[in-house]
């Protein structure tokens, strides 16, 4: 797990780092809207990362086969919580 999140922290930073400079010179959008775009990124991948290690692992233990029930439901969850997690994030860095 945590060979998982040092790498999901290492792609969420770079990726966040390119669209944070992408939505402030090219859209033209302010600083805050910028960082809470590029810190939900960061969240989210982390957050990704983690769901896509342990529900596979919960699963097997559970004699489900991974292989079958794991793709919906990670695809469902990392949508579900990606925008949770983003609108929360803006909610606190642009005060909504």
């Amino acid at each position: 797990l945590l060979k998982e999140t040092s790498l999901a922290l290492v792609n969420g930073i770079s990726i966040a780092m390119i669209v944070f400079i992408i939505s402030s010179v090219w859209f033209d959008t302010s600083y805050m809207e910028s960082l809470s775009i590029g810190v939900a990124l960061i969240s989210v991948i982390l957050l990704a990362a983690m769901i896509g290690t342990v529900i596979p692992i919960v699963l097997d233990k559970n004699n489900i086969d991974p292989a079958v029930a794991t793709g919906p439901f990670i695809t469902t969850s990392n949508d579900v919580f990606g925008i949770l997690t983003y609108f929360l994030i803006a909610k606190v860095i642009l005060g909504f």
